[in-house]
């Protein structure tokens, strides 16, 4: 039995591994390949404190964990700039510089020949040191970290790392801080390795390099890719299968050697035909909600939250001799632009005129060159995105991006400010407080699809969106943000007719309603029916503002905007 035993051990420490893992890989998006070098800075950790120092084991196991999580942060600061195959490649080099240094660093890890006489963990006065024993506790902590992470992963945070992992544009378009996102997902999933490692380390009474090798990052990215990328059941499951297998292969009367060839064979067949049959693995990403009550009933009672000391025509954003230069390329050279609540203002203008730069420059996506922004008349120029959302600036892209793998429900969700659940340490000590909002949150988000024609697509994917109904979805989300300015890039350009007779009114009725909106638009006719005031663009900067019917009475403007 201990045989068996010693095997459902080593699935529990996989599991932990797999679905700690899977926050990082799965749910933020972010591929590394540094998981291993974590496992391994946990089971030195308490081995060293253990061993050398004699710090109680639960003392050492903790330190080992702040302390793996602390590098887990140092190892996201890469992904801050790199991503794809540069982060692969960053955090391969750190796998491999871990096991460097605990090869080397002979005085301190014990080389290549390790650290053995690990103390046994006790509990109630009972040594650990069967595979019996430790059993328990071993399934009792990856039970814990099993939800404890999947609380994580159906919270607003971990909303907020797929939509990360969607697109990290858009994400910050709706006041997310895509920097903590990383951080936090780097240092969560590495401290939860450091479980596994100290476990394993008092569990073997020994640990050495070559048990935290670049092939443990690799198997466990196969028990991920196995059970299902983003969802940490089939992590688990992963985890079970791929530990399970060589096992029973054991049980196989083949030639000495061949049972490890034919496993490692097994593991490449296995993997191929996940990825060519259902790349999603076996338990693809689903997250569903239980809809309250008062969800069900939603239809059209969607009102925006009233403004506080709203004056109509009031300046509210403002740009001022904004310059942004590319090396030698001038994109925008000098625009000053005043947007007022109430007013739909209208951006015309030729391709390359610097409208899309503008929006950039007032939103933060780019810090321009000289010139000032000021929002409510305090200057906001050197704001990151996410800080220009949260003091009340939003905005929606050319090319859309949409959460696309994430329900519609969730891209609306996903937009609302101040959410207790955005915070990690609300989603663990004040779960029902987190619960409650969201229970809340989506049933304004249900009335916000209502308002927008979307109220039967909550469930569905973004991804199986027609146009049109993708350009509502813009809406709804940044409708969800409650900004005070709202700044729309194209949002009417490709509609039917149909479709623009809804959107219309929606833009009309949220700058009667106190917003400040802007929009760029070529369709002249729809920038008549629906703009107060509209500014042309060219060069780079505004040549001149005024009434739409006053500026499709100039001539030279017509003639140089048809050209």
């Amino acid at each position: 039995m201990d045989y068996f035993y010693h095997v459902l051990v080593m699935f529990c420490l996989y599991a932990i591994l797999a679905t700690s893992f899977n926050v990082v890989i799965g749910l933020a998006g972010l591929f590394a390949l540094s998981h291993a070098a974590f496992y391994a800075i946990g089971a030195y950790t308490t081995a060293i404190l253990t061993t050398a120092y004699g710090v109680p084991v639960f003392v050492a196991m903790a330190i080992g964990v702040v302390l793996t999580a602390a590098v887990g942060a140092v190892a996201a600061l890469p992904a801050l700039r790199v991503g794809g195959h540069y982060l692969v490649v960053v955090t391969l080099a750190l796998q491999v510089i871990v096991i460097d240094i605990l090869r080397n660093a002979q005085g301190l890890t014990g080389g290549p020949d390790g650290i053995s006489g690990i103390p046994r963990i006790v509990l109630f006065g009972q040594s650990l040191s069967t595979p019996g024993s430790f059993l328990v506790l071993a399934a009792i902590v990856a039970t814990a970290i099993y939800f404890a992470l999947r609380l994580l992963a159906v919270s607003p945070f971990g909303r907020a790392l797929r939509a990360m992992r969607e697109n990290e544009l858009a994400v910050q378009s709706v006041g997310k801080n895509v920097v903590a996102l990383k951080l936090i997902a780097f240092a969560l999933s590495a401290g939860t390795a450091a479980i596994a490692g100290s476990l394993l380390a008092h569990y073997i009474a020994f640990v050495s390099p070559q048990s935290f090798s670049i092939d443990e990052t690799i198997l466990v990215l196969a028990m991920i890719i196995l059970g299902g990328t983003g969802n940490l059941f089939g992590a688990v499951v992963g985890a079970f299968i791929l530990v399970l297998l060589p096992e029973i292969l054991k049980f196989l009367d083949l030639p000495v050697g061949t049972a490890d060839l034919m496993r490692n064979a097994f593991y490449g067949l296995m993997l191929i035909v996940i990825l060519r049959f259902r790349p999603e693995g076996l338990f693809p990403e689903r997250y569903r909600y239980t809809l309250p009550a008062e969800a069900e009933q939603a239809a059209g009672a969607f009102q925006l939250t009233p403004l506080a000391n709203f004056e109509n025509g009031a300046v509210t954003l403002a740009g001022e001799n904004l310059h942004k230069n590319f090396g030698g390329i001038v994109a925008a050279n000098g625009i000053d632009i005043e947007l007022r609540a109430g007013l739909v203002t209208g951006l015309i203008g030729p391709n390359g005129a610097g409208k899309t730069t503008a929006f950039n420059l007032l939103t933060g996506f780019l810090t321009p060159t000289s010139g000032t922004i000021t929002l409510r008349g305090r200057p906001i120029t050197d704001r990151r995105p996410h800080r220009i959302v949260h003091s009340g600036v939003a905005r929606s892209f050319q090319d859309l991006k949409l959460f696309r793998r994430m329900s519609v429900l969730d891209n609306v969700l996903v937009a609302f400010p101040n959410q207790f659940g955005d915070k990690l340490h609300n989603v663990y000590f004040r779960p029902g407080a987190v619960a409650a909002q969201e229970r809340a949150n989506i049933a304004r988000a249900l009335e916000i699809l209502e308002f927008v024609g979307l109220r039967e697509r909550a469930s569905q994917e973004a991804d199986g969106l027609s146009y049109a109904e993708e350009k509502l979805l813009v809406i709804a989300r940044l409708l969800a943000t409650e900004a005070e300015v709202l700044l729309l890039d194209e949002p009417l350009s490709g509609l039917d007719p149909n479709t623009l007779a809804r959107v219309l009114p929606i833009v009309r009725r949220l700058a009667a309603q106190g917003r400040t909106v802007c929009l760029i638009e070529h369709n002249l006719d729809v920038i008549r029916e629906v703009c107060d005031v509209a500014a042309y663009l060219d060069g780079g900067r505004v040549l001149t503002i005024g009434r739409p019917e006053e500026l499709m009475k100039d001539p030279q403007l017509l003639e140089r905007y048809i050209q």
